[in-house]
């Protein structure tokens, strides 16, 4: 296991990239876990910034606009979906309605009548769909003779309640801390595969140097044995660096494991790990200059992280941008983290397209250091 030692020593050497991207990383998960919410015991609605875009400019929807208006300010916004994107990322809108010009009859008919973009970083965003939802219900109720009451539903919608929420031992749900898991794995993907692709990266180098294979060749050593002891040490490497992330979960947030599906995450992100390091081995076969495999792992890792959703959120990229995501395995690692997962059948397409993809780099690498080797 002469290779294998030789390996996990020279790997050792490179500590300093790896506790670099590491204490960076544990740094931005403390300061976003010291924002995570609480449970409150009280209710109290939040006024938010919203935009109306009305193509009925009915009496209904003039109501609709009118109640929306008590409840929280109305921004100016235009009538252009990449627009409304942005605004809502740059947080100048906290959502943005769009009413159709068909909207007294899809309501009438109890179709899906209203088109919501919201900013789902923020929970409180949320109350927008439950005010048009209340308005719907009330609007419906009072519709008789081809009519709807208006009249009805203002007075019926200005009675206000006072809620107070009943502490339970048995609520098993925390907005905060789904959102804190999944913007901290979500996160990994980026710092695993710069780690990967540097560390890893710079090890192989020295070992694909011309006079250390030309001593490998002269040697007693198999050339198969040689790579199963060097393909072992990436291997223990790349545990060791995703557990290191795991346990950091565990560490910061572990007393709320129970709250999230954390199987989920942990299953994600070993895949992913697995993904990264054969394209890692892709890279490595394909070049040996230690420039370009630092600036590989600066593009690469943030460049999927940025059109993948793990910077920018996917709803908030455009349809040609996902589609280019597509091509890399973070998209589907960040696409398992942001769904409610009930069984593995609901990720397993996910799963299967990350394992496709190393697979791909895997017998890609194998192209190349066959040909190399033929050279």
């Amino acid at each position: 296991m002469t290779v294998f030692k030789y390996f996990i020593r020279i790997a050792l050497r490179n500590k300093g990239v790896i506790l670099s991207y590491t204490i960076i990383f544990f740094i931005f998960a403390i300061m976003n876990g010291s924002g995570t919410i609480q449970r409150q015991t009280n209710f109290m609605e939040t006024r938010l910034d919203i935009g109306i875009i009305d193509n009925c400019n009915s009496e209904l929807s003039n109501s609709l606009k009118d109640y929306l208006g008590k409840k929280n300010n109305i921004v100016d916004t235009m009538l252009d979906e990449e627009y409304i994107k942005e605004q809502i990322f740059l947080e100048v809108a906290d959502a943005v309605i769009i009413i159709p010009e068909d909207f007294g009859e899809k309501v009438i008919n109890k179709e899906n009548s209203i088109k919501l973009y919201n900013d789902d970083r923020k929970v409180e965003s949320l109350q927008i769909q439950n005010q048009i939802n209340k308005f719907l219900t009330f609007v419906n109720a009072t519709y008789e003779n081809g009519e709807f009451n208006l009249v009805d539903v203002e007075s019926a919608l200005d009675e206000k309640a006072k809620v107070e929420l009943v502490e339970s031992n048995n609520v098993s749900s925390n907005d905060g801390i789904t959102m804190w898991f999944k913007y901290y794995f979500n996160f990994t993907s980026y710092v695993i595969m710069a780690i990967y692709i540097s560390a890893i990266g710079l090890v192989m180098t020295d070992f694909k140097d011309e006079y250390i294979q030309s001593r490998t060749k002269i040697s007693s050593k198999k050339f198969l044995q040689f790579n199963k002891e060097m393909y072992l040490g990436q291997l223990v490497i790349a545990s060791m660096i995703t557990t290191i992330f795991i346990l950091g979960s565990i560490a910061l947030k572990g007393k709320y494991i129970g709250e999230v599906n954390f199987g989920k995450y942990v299953l994600n992100i070993v895949v992913f790990s697995f993904s990264a390091l054969c394209l890692t081995f892709l890279i490595n076969n394909v070049t040996r200059n230690k420039f370009v495999i630092n600036a590989l792992s600066t593009v690469l890792s943030l460049g999927t992280s940025f059109i993948s959703g793990v910077m920018v959120p996917q709803q908030y990229l455009s349809e040609k941008v996902l589609t280019i995501a597509k091509f890399f395995p973070t998209y589907y690692f960040v696409r398992i983290n942001e769904m409610t997962v009930n069984s593995f059948s609901d990720m397993r397409f996910g799963i299967s397209m990350q394992l496709l993809f190393a697979v791909v780099f895997l017998l890609m690498g194998l192209y190349f250091s066959k040909t190399a080797q033929k050279a």
